[in-house]
């Protein structure tokens, strides 16, 4: 079979036809789809860039805002205590007692709970900083002075703490005032801040009898020593008990010499 010129004119205009389809869909319309995603990237990098110049002109004023902000935060860091205990309690309320002139009969105490963890972490998973708050409640008894004085004591304390509330009652027969009070005690727990157990003065450790109960041969030997020191006789007043049998031997052989009379 032969074919013609023309039927060969048409096949070959049908090849050129398939051919560039072929090349659109194949290649130019991949290039072009991946033109366009280069052109995306390069949009992404040019904002990333102009963020990064942008970035880059305020380094000097950011890193001086960071430093500053790492000492403020490190300044009110110092204002808090290493954590709160029964015993480093007592030890602020004999001192509130003494500087405010005031009588705390009375205190309840709260254990530590966190109010703020950092999410940031050290090397052992522990929380970098971590702000407790525990209560402290007392009962007391002072003058208004002394209430004036207890506020100024808690507010310049070197610890941070605060007046969580109070009441107050007038006695117009003592002249006092009387009524509780609760104090929001603070603590960080960092690597700045170690806990040192507070230094008890006036208690002494290892007596027999630590809660000072009735002792009868102490107290006549106590009351020796006053009547001999009432009576002006120094040697009375040293032997205490001696002085008082002494003295109610005279008193008795006295009152003898009065009957046989």
């Amino acid at each position: 079979m032969k074919i013609s010129q023309k039927h060969i004119q048409y096949i070959l205009l049908l090849l050129i036809v398939v051919i560039a389809v072929c090349a659109y869909e194949f290649g130019y319309v991949k290039y072009i789809e991946k033109a366009n995603q280069v052109k995306e990237e390069n949009k992404a990098l040019e904002a990333r860039i102009n963020t990064l110049t942008e970035k880059e002109s305020h380094r000097d004023e950011w890193n001086a805002g960071i430093d500053q902000f790492a000492k403020d935060s490190q300044t009110i860091l110092t204002k808090y205590g290493p954590g709160n205990t029964p015993e480093k309690s007592i030890m602020f309320i004999r001192s509130l007692e003494e500087a405010a002139e005031m009588t705390v009969p009375s205190i309840a105490f709260s254990n530590d709970s966190a109010i703020f963890v950092s999410s940031e972490t050290d090397e052992n998973g522990n929380p970098v900083v971590e702000l407790d708050s525990s209560t402290l409640s007392i009962n007391y008894s002072t003058t208004y002075d002394g209430l004036k004085k207890c506020m100024d004591f808690i507010n310049s304390y070197p610890e941070r703490m605060n007046v969580n509330g109070f009441n107050a009652a007038y006695n117009h027969e003592s002249g006092q005032l009387s009524g509780s009070m609760v104090i929001n005690l603070y603590g960080v727990k960092d690597a700045d801040h170690k806990y040192v157990e507070p230094t008890i003065y006036g208690v002494d450790l290892g007596v027999d009898n630590i809660f000072g109960t009735y002792d009868p041969n102490a107290a006549q030997l106590e009351a020796g020593e006053a009547n001999g020191a009432e009576t002006g006789n120094p040697e009375t007043a040293e032997t205490g008990t001696e002085g008082t049998e002494t003295g109610s031997t005279e008193a008795s052989s006295e009152n003898t010499e009065t009957v046989s009379e």
